[in-house]
């Protein structure tokens, strides 16, 4: 499939995603509230931050196994696959193992408000297992990631969706909000790893699993690229779990609700610009195995230049009319304007973080992870140093700077230069490709919010897609006119060629 093919299946099944999250996230605060509502969030990052026993292979799935696909090592493929199988089993037995023990000391915790402890426990435990189950299950996930069949992949995830949302609205209720939440996670896990499975042996006949297929010499170089995989994968826990549990642990579980809702809609717009990056990842590495570093060059400019178009539409748009989104969304009984402050520092974030995160993929993809580990533990820990002193002065406002402020020096200032000397790619022609661009598509949209913004627009969600629609033609419209004319003006060559031929000049 090409960039553009793969990245418009990611973002079709993610509409179908987006849509059933925006309808559940009211529903589920409706009838569970805020308190009930609160400790469901706040269980839920508890558990998620057993998912460092991930353990970073995810990614050295997708790279490995897309690297011995370019070169048809279909053994190769079934032992990185047997071995990353058997590491999970064992971690999802000691993910279970913890979440009993936690389920243990749940009632010395006194954060669960007017929530049975019972229901709060055996949440814990279900929670628990369907983490497991999802481990031994992601190996499916990145072997057609590794292929490239992002339409399967995303035909997953909008039946999986579609699944959630019918669960939800059928069996939700107050009574046994958390057990039947934690009971609709585990049976959409179940359904998603038995459509992966079955879709990755459709599409690598060769995909085979047993113990004869471990290796000590495999699980050493999978261990030995996944250690800092992980160490990356423990500090975005950190990054995106943490806010939440601190909250919880110093104003309460249902202060974390006006900071949740804000930093949800930012989630929602984050997971489609993180499917570029999922495309590029096993792109970059068929190129990295095939040594064609201008087109790696090129996939590089490409990607970050999406992500900061998309990014930057987005944080305009939320400045301009957030708060009557949220509005309309959860509804009128309570003001939103915390949750509007939070939206807007957190989409600042992703204007440094969505680009970043392209030359995080490429990096990954062609070996270099160390220094990437090294730099996104060091954001983790100055965004939970921050947050708890933040937090006391700023309320959940101050968490939010907490975020933005380390990912700004970390990425901006060590990340970026970094990437780009370890993948001799000259920093101001690509720089001037990524931004110059998307200038004119975001000055025109910034010109068209402040147009709307002068007449009385009605209440509701016609009036909102209305506008976003017309935003979306103005932003979409100006690019594809910008990348035509540049098309008919510049010479044949690369755009990986150009880079190297303006570092020269």
């Amino acid at each position: 499939m090409s960039l553009k093919t793969s990245i418009a299946a990611s973002w079709a099944a993610h509409a179908v995603t987006l849509l059933v999250g925006f309808f559940l996230v009211p529903l589920v605060l409706s009838r569970l509230g805020d308190e009930n509502y609160g400790v469901w969030v706040f269980v839920n990052s508890v558990v998620g931050y057993s998912g460092i026993l991930y353990l970073g292979f995810g990614p050295t799935v997708c790279r490995y196994v897309a690297h011995h696909r370019a070169r048809d090592e279909w053994d190769e493929v079934n032992r990185v696959v047997s071995s990353v199988v058997a590491v999970y089993l064992v971690s999802g037995t000691v993910v279970v193992l913890l979440a009993l023990g936690f389920a243990a000391v749940a009632p010395w915790i006194d954060r669960w408000g007017t929530v049975p402890i019972s229901q709060v426990q055996i949440a814990l435990l279900i929670l628990g297992v369907n983490l497991a189950l999802g481990m031994v299950g992601s190996v499916y996930g990145g072997i057609l990631h590794a292929a490239q069949r992002f339409d399967l992949v995303s035909l997953v995830q909008g039946i999986t969706a579609l699944v959630r949302l019918g669960l939800t609205i059928a069996l939700l209720q107050a009574n046994y909000g958390l057990l039947i939440l934690a009971g609709i996670f585990l049976a959409v896990t179940l359904v998603e790893n038995g459509l992966t499975a079955w879709l990755a042996h459709r599409e690598v006949p060769s995909l085979s699993l047993g113990r004869r297929w471990i290796t000590r010499s495999v699980l050493k170089e999978c261990f030995g690229f996944s250690a800092f995989t992980a160490l990356r994968w423990v500090s975005v826990q950190m990054i995106y779990m943490t806010d939440t549990i601190v909250i919880g642990l110093v104003l309460g579980p249902k202060a974390i609700v006006p900071y949740y809702v804000g930093s949800r809609l930012v989630q929602m717009i984050h997971q489609p610009l993180e499917k570029i990056g999922d495309v590029v990842l096993p792109a970059a590495g068929v190129c990295h195995a095939k040594n064609d570093g201008a087109e790696l060059a090129r996939l590089l400019a490409r990607g970050m230049q999406a992500t900061l178009l998309l990014a930057g539409g987005f944080w305009i748009g939320a400045a301009y009319f957030g708060e009557r989104l949220l509005t309309t969304w959860m509804g009128n009984e309570q003001s939103w304007s915390m949750s509007t402050t939070v939206l807007l520092i957190l989409l600042a974030a992703q204007l440094v973080a969505q680009p970043t995160m392209i030359i995080r993929q490429v990096l990954t993809a062609v070996g270099r992870v160390r220094m990437q580990a090294l730099l996104d533990m060091s954001q983790a820990v100055l965004n939970l140093g921050l947050s708890l002193a933040l937090i006391h002065w700023f309320g959940i406002v101050g968490v939010a700077w907490g975020t933005l402020a380390p990912m700004v020096v970390i990425d901006l200032f060590l990340l970026l230069p970094y990437g780009l000397r370890a993948l001799e790619i000259p920093a101001a022609p690509l720089l001037r490709r990524v931004i110059a661009p998307v200038c004119l598509p975001l000055a025109l949209l910034w010109c068209y919010c402040e147009c709307v913004g002068q007449f009385h627009l009605p209440d509701g969600w016609l009036a909102i897609l209305a506008v976003t629609a017309g935003g979306g033609a103005v932003v979409g419209a100006s690019a594809l006119t910008l990348e035509w004319l540049e098309r008919k003006s510049r010479a044949p060559a690369s755009d990986a060629s150009q880079l190297t031929a303006e570092a020269t000049v």
